[in-house]
């Protein structure tokens, strides 16, 4: 498993409320060329919000939500049973693969018996998928779990939509992508760098 970069975990309990201050991991490419960043908290009952927390230099996402009950003030979440649907624009280059990254804080709920009570992601478009999924369960207490979805798949595209189902309900979402450039252009950018301190140690010399 990839290692992972812990930046915070804050959690705050209010009576039997639970209210996250959360940007729980972050992957080392996270900033990098090619990547984007973007986070939901659900703070109020809009059902197209705007990201809390974008980086992404390649457009505006945007997430709606579809759920069969209201939204829920303590903590800002929804309960799905429904689905939350995001659109990223991302790098346009014909690079090979693109990595994702899915968290989600998230419980499982009653409401629904036709959708298993844990989060379900599906990814387009893609020739090729694979997915890890690792889950810290009840990491919070009464019942909130995160779940981390590893994404790769092939070849890269200029754009994602992502969708989240299950009998749940979602208190933040947080998103990172990367275009992973083929090994021969890693390969010439590092000679590339070499080549340009030679040149430079020649100069000085």
């Amino acid at each position: 498993m990839k290692k992972l970069l812990i930046i915070c975990i804050a959690v705050f309990l209010l009576a039997d409320s639970i209210a996250f201050a959360v940007e729980l991991y972050a992957p080392t490419w996270r900033g990098a060329e090619g990547s984007t960043y973007q986070e939901w908290g659900f703070s109020d009952s809009n059902t197209v919000p705007v990201p809390d927390v974008v980086d992404n230099p390649y457009g505006d996402p945007k997430l709606r939500v579809t759920a069969i009950g209201d939204w829920v003030p303590e903590p800002g979440a929804w309960p799905l049973s429904g689905e939350i649907d995001v659109y990223i624009p991302n790098w346009n280059k014909p690079n090979p693969e693109k990595q994702i990254w899915i968290q989600l804080v998230w419980k499982a709920t009653d409401v629904d018996p036709f959708l298993p009570n844990e989060p379900m992601v599906g990814v387009a478009p893609f020739e090729s998928m694979q997915m890890s999924r690792t889950d810290w369960v009840d990491f919070a207490g009464n019942g909130w779990n995160m779940t981390l979805f590893e994404i790769s798949i092939w070849p890269n595209p200029i754009e994602e939509w992502i969708t989240i189902k299950g009998d749940i309900m979602v208190d933040w979402v947080g998103i990172d992508t990367i275009c992973i450039p083929e090994p021969a252009t890693l390969i010439l950018l590092g000679f590339g760098g070499a080549m340009m301190t030679l040149a430079r140690k020649r100069r000085s010399v």
